[in-house]
């Protein structure tokens, strides 16, 4: 017996099926995660560096430069001015003028801060971090004295001492320093 003939239904291929995109595996996310953390990292360690250094200038260097950026510090290093050192009767701001090593060119400084027990000569390396203003004068926030006695190598100190008899040269100290009482 021969059966009928079934009407024969063609063969619908299954739906696809949504396959996740191999663009953004776990992988590559993390790695995608990673490079945008590290390149953060480095954007603010290049603004905060950049932040932190200060370029130090001769006090030639810095009237050219006058006025600095409202932003921005200076740093500033030179002799000082024989005669040009006043405190305030407070002793928190000091004025002063400052010299390149050779002596040619002057620039007012004005401190503001603890003063204290500083050394101050012509014979001193005075480091300075500020501004220079549109006054022209330079408006220091940090202020540091190197006496220069304690950085002369032992050849420079016998060298002084023999100009002076075998002695030790006493420091030419600013004559404000040690009044006493007011």
């Amino acid at each position: 017996m021969t059966t009928p003939d079934k009407p024969t239904v063609p063969e619908v291929a299954p739906a696809p099926v949504a396959r996740p995109s191999t663009l953004f595996t776990p992988k590559t996310r993390a790695l995608f995660v990673l490079v945008v953390v590290a390149g953060a990292l480095a954007y603010f360690a290049f603004i905060a560096f950049r932040g932190a250094t200060v370029n130090y200038h001769t006090v030639a260097q810095a009237l050219a430069l006058s006025p600095t950026a409202a932003d921005r510090q200076i740093g500033l290093k030179g002799k000082l001015v024989k005669g040009s050192f006043a405190r305030s009767a407070s002793g928190l701001v000091a004025n002063f003028r400052v010299r390149d090593e050779d002596g040619s060119d002057t620039l007012n400084v004005r401190y503001s801060g603890e003063v204290g027990q500083v050394f101050f000569n012509e014979h001193s390396e005075i480091i300075l971090q500020g501004a220079i203003g549109a006054d022209h004068v330079f408006a220091a926030e940090q202020l540091t004295v190197r006496c220069p006695s304690k950085y002369l190598t032992e050849q420079e100190k016998a060298e002084l001492e023999a100009q002076n008899g075998g002695l030790p040269v006493p420091p030419p100290y600013q004559p404000d320093y040690f009044k006493t009482g007011t």
